[in-house]
């Protein structure tokens, strides 16, 4: 990515957070990297277990587990947790822990979420264009391993425009 492209993407993800302060910007990095470490680890995340994860008291950690909803998470029929950029349901991004077989929301998911769970995965997709397949070892420091040599993610800022890049909603894959 460019330095351009950089900082058009740092601005795009600030803009995410404007009227936040410091504190709820923190306690939203805080609940949300609870929930995907404890999707890689279980597969699903209830109430209870949030709550652990994040200190909250058990009365609080309901209500806020609750209010995820709103957030657009997955869900199981039991009203557990499934799906937060890491996800039990099939997508065409594959994300191995160990023996552990999850999957991402979108190709960028899968490069950052090794270094929220703390632990390196694996990654098998799909060329969108040519088909070709994709596997990826990604460790939390970054990607170590890419095949093929070369593979890049293509990132599309909403309302960004320049050479090369198209304007509008963000890409679902």
């Amino acid at each position: 990515m460019s330095r351009h492209g950089l900082e058009e993407a740092k601005r795009a993800w600030r803009r995410g957070y404007a009227g936040l302060d410091q504190e709820e910007v923190d306690r939203r990095a805080i609940a949300f990297t609870a929930l995907v470490r404890g999707i890689a680890e279980y597969g699903a995340v209830t109430a209870d277990d949030w709550g652990r994860a994040t200190g909250l008291e058990p009365t609080h950690a309901e209500e806020a587990f609750a209010d995820l909803a709103t957030f657009g998470l997955e869900r199981d029929g039991e009203g557990r947790i499934v799906g937060a950029a890491l996800t039990a349901n099939p997508t065409p991004h594959r994300v191995r822990f160990d023996s552990r077989r999850l999957y991402a929301w979108c190709a960028l998911d899968t490069l950052f979420i090794p270094g929220l769970v703390g632990r390196s995965a694996t990654v098998e997709s799909t060329c969108p264009t040519s088909g070709a397949p994709i596997r990826l070892t990604v460790t939390p420091e970054g990607v170590d391993v890419a095949d093929p040599i070369g593979a890049v993610v293509s990132v599309v800022l909403p309302g960004v425009g320049g050479a090369g890049v198209t304007t509008g909603p963000a890409s679902p894959t």
